[in-house]
């Protein structure tokens, strides 16, 4: 027994064949309707063919009457007459050959008496008795006592007839019979005249199912009898259309139609192929038709399914390329949606690639700050252990112990700085930064950030320049948050003025705004760095050879905290230089727009009361 494994229940299968197979799909069902759609028409026309024979038949049933009716008219004239009373068989003879030119198809005019028996001619009498031409009409009309036609008969000189014959009756007594002899070949022009189809076989049949005229072949059917078919069919109805199949094989859409006044039988036989073969024609045109549509279209369908594999290919290629971080170039498609995954292969390379430089310039800036934080740490953590060390092994003079408290305090103050702005930071990422809203005297906050960096301006001589709003301007907003903003931007400006610099605060309203500005004469920012001086880690020069020390923390706190007060902040160098400018702007009041959640922060003094260091840590320029 083979095995069938789960590998060979997963078989794929190639566009392009599924794009051939919907091509069959699509044309194969129009195929069918359309065949569906030709054999209705086709059975239509059928229906329509078996019509049109019968009313044919019946035209032709109608005008053999009337040419029955007209001839048995002109011998009701003849036996009107006195000649027949007696009878005056010369008077009659006279009159019959005077009528005899003006009916073509007449061959003799013929009288019988009552018993049935032939009693005069013109022309003549010759052939009026006799095997075939004998009076079995007379008597026939002798009976019926109304016009009859007689089956064909055949005279010895070839010739074929039957006999038109109508009573004549004297005071209700039928007294002699008028005959006119009526030759075959009449009765066939008679129904060629007829409208009927050019190809269409027409026949006149008597009761006794000889045919007595035919359109074609004359010659050869007249005097034959019919078919057991046309028998059985005329047995059947005396009017209708059924599929008849002629004695030489041909078959035929076939209807008749019987006289109830003679007897005579029309029958028409349409040749099938007449019928059948433009319908043939059609469907095997539609046929080849179908089959050129579908080998074309499933061509084309491959010849898509090709485009589209390779385009598909051509991008699968690129999206490799894509993961393997190389070059993605793939081709243009005339196919809008391929096309449209080639650009956007193309964009996403592009961002994947602008990612990759960001992440790689993150790395890179958090390999920077991990040196800078290294070295920032060990710098206090030197001065505090250094002087522990020396004041524990009693290395220290008395005179030297204040000096080595005071140093221990002051690094360990700038430590204490460098964790508040990493845990702020944190909260700022993890979005646990919470104000403490409150009415705040603009005037105390500048005093309080004035008075915490007054020793470092100080010690290098630094003049503070401050142009404040007389009006006691207050705003909404956490104290010491605001104090530890201006507390930055101070100190950021201490760190980059030289000795002998300034630094002017300003305050005014400018709108419903309140504006801030620190400026300061020192170095400035330089210009590439200018639109990057808030993000996070970053500063001007970094490494741990750089002239100023800090985290790069500072004016990203900066940013947040203003931000979390709904309100803005700005650097920008001077124009003209030096220095640079930081403004602040927040709304008055703050409390309607600042974006922070109420609650309590940290207190105040975390953020103001630090002493500062002769390098502030915040700094970032």
């Amino acid at each position: 027994m083979k095995r069938v494994t789960i590998s060979s229940l997963h078989r794929t299968i190639g566009l392009r064949w599924i794009a051939a197979a919907l091509v069959l799909v699509i044309v194969a069902p129009l195929g069918v309707l359309a065949g569906l759609s030709v054999q209705r028409a086709w059975r239509r026309q059928l229906e329509s063919v078996d019509t049109q024979n019968i009313a044919t038949v019946r035209a032709i049933s109608v005008a053999v009457d009337q040419y029955v009716e007209k001839t048995t008219a002109a011998l009701d004239v003849l036996g009107e007459l006195h000649a027949l009373d007696n009878p005056d068989l010369p008077a009659f003879e006279s009159l019959a050959t005077r009528m005899l030119p003006y009916q073509p198809n007449w061959s003799a005019i013929l009288l019988s008496d009552a018993t049935g028996k032939i009693v005069d001619g013109v022309p003549d009498t010759r052939n009026a008795e006799g095997p075939g031409g004998g009076a079995d009409w007379a008597r026939a009309t002798l009976l019926a006592r109304r016009a009859t036609i007689s089956p064909l008969f055949t005279l010895p000189d070839g010739g074929r007839f039957v006999v038109i014959a109508t009573p004549v009756i004297r005071q209700g007594v039928v007294t002699s019979v008028l005959g006119a002899r009526v030759r075959s070949a009449g009765l066939s022009a008679l129904v060629r005249q007829q409208q009927a189809p050019p190809n269409a076989i027409v026949a006149l049949v008597d009761g006794e199912n000889r045919m007595i005229a035919r359109t074609q072949d004359e010659d050869r059917y007249v005097g034959t009898p019919t078919t057991q078919r046309f028998v059985d069919a005329q047995s059947r109805m005396g009017e209708g259309a059924w599929r008849h199949v002629l004695r030489d094989g041909r078959p035929t859409y076939a209807a008749l139609s019987r006289s109830p006044n003679t007897g005579v039988t029309v029958s028409i036989a349409l040749p099938a192929e007449a019928v059948d073969g433009p319908i043939r024609r059609i469907l095997w045109n539609l046929v080849a038709g179908w089959v050129v549509v579908l080998a074309f279209g499933a061509g084309l369908g491959l010849l898509l399914g090709h485009v589209v594999v390779r385009a598909l290919s051509t991008a699968s290629s690129a999206a490799m390329a894509l993961a393997r971080g190389q070059a993605v170039t793939p081709r243009r498609s005339r196919i809008a949606e391929v096309d449209e995954l080639a650009s956007s292969l193309r964009r996403a390379a592009a961002t994947l690639q602008a990612r990759n430089l960001e992440r790689d310039e993150a790395s890179r800036l958090k390999d920077e700050f991990l040196m800078t934080i290294s070295h920032e740490l060990r710098t206090p953590l030197t001065a505090i252990c250094g002087w522990a060390r020396m004041l524990s092994a009693g290395q220290i003079r008395e005179d030297q112990r204040a000096r080595a408290l005071e140093t221990i305090e002051r690094n360990a103050h700038a430590l204490q700085q460098l964790v508040d702005d990493l845990l702020d930071v944190s909260r700022i990422i993890s979005g646990k930064l919470r104000l403490d809203i409150q009415p705040v005297a603009v005037s105390e906050v500048v005093g309080s950030a004035m008075d915490a960096i007054r020793p470092a301006a100080d010690a290098k001589g630094i003049q503070i320049g401050v142009d404040l709003d007389r009006d006691g301007t207050t705003i909404s907003g956490d104290p010491g948050r605001l104090q530890q903003v201006l507390w930055n931007l101070l100190s950021n400006a201490v760190k980059f003025t030289p000795s002998g610099g300034r630094i002017d605060i300003t305050c005014c309203r400018a709108g419903n705004n309140i504006e801030l500005s620190v400026r300061d004469t020192g170095v400035g920012v330089e210009p590439d760095f200018l639109p990057h001086v808030f993000e996070r880690f970053r500063q001007g020069k970094s490494g741990t050879t750089r002239a100023h020390g800090g985290l790069g923390l500072g004016l990203s706190i900066v940013r947040h905290l203003v931000e979390l007060h709904g309100g803005t902040v700005t650097g920008e160098n001077n124009v003209p230089p030096p220095g640079a400018n930081f403004r602040v702007v927040l709304p008055s009041p703050a409390a309607a727009t600042y974006s922070g959640v109420p609650g309590r922060s940290r207190p105040a003094a975390s953020a103001t009361t630090v002493a500062p260091s002769k390098t502030p840590t915040s700094a970032v320029r």
